[in-house]
């Protein structure tokens, strides 16, 4: 055989495999909509689940403001076409963050790993930049003014309310009154966060 007509048969066979490949609409769950993130194609069924999609917040709400956010899920179960998924991790741009840092301002990161009430865990990572230099000891005010904050609303959330939170943005609206009385804030986003246990009973419990 030719090198050219193995090439061709090669290039064949390639598009005939994607050709067979089946469609999966991609849904977010119940607590953040059941909204669309899109396609994603599989050979298998089985090859679906536990496979991440990683999108903008914007592609779910629609708004320019929502860029700099990215949603990673998890699939987790299929029904006929459409591959159901989890939150599993949530990111602020680093470019973002870079863009806020300033000499004359403060930056106070802190990283909460919080159970849930349905035993679900979460580790947030918090991102506050103050509009001028804040003490060492200030800093630590914060952060332990945040924690307390966070520890109140994750006792009494369950893990679809708490990320619902998140991607609506109450949880950081939630926190920003709380830092503000120890020290003036000119930022505060929740910078991340990631799947440490999901609740007994879910699909993926057991995983991260």
């Amino acid at each position: 055989m030719s090198v050219r007509r193995r090439k061709r048969k090669s290039a064949n066979t390639g598009a005939e495999k994607w050709k067979n490949k089946l469609w999966f609409e991609v849904k977010t769950p119940t607590y953040i909509g059941d909204k669309s993130l899109g396609s994603t194609p599989a050979s298998d069924i089985n090859h679906i689940v536990g496979r991440t999609l990683k999108v903008s917040l914007m592609d779910l709400t629609d708004s320019f403001h929502d860029l700099n956010y990215h949603l990673t899920f998890k699939m987790t179960t299929v029904t006929g076409n459409v591959a159901h998924s989890e939150f599993w991790q949530q990111e602020l741009s680093r470019d973002y963050r870079r863009s806020q840092i300033r000499n004359h301002r403060s930056q106070v990161e802190g990283i909460f790993n919080l159970t849930l009430q349905d035993k679900s865990k979460l580790r947030v990572t918090t991102f506050v930049v103050t509009p001028f230099r804040a003490a060492h000891s200030t800093k630590k005010e914060i952060r332990m003014a945040i924690l307390k904050k966070l520890e109140e609303i994750a006792a009494e959330s369950t893990f679809g309310h708490f990320v619902n939170k998140i991607v609506s943005y109450d949880l950081r609206e939630e926190l920003r009154p709380i830092a503000e009385e120890v020290f003036p804030i000119k930022i505060l986003e929740i910078s991340k966060v990631k799947v440490i246990r999901y609740p007994e009973g879910s699909v993926l419990a057991g995983s991260s």
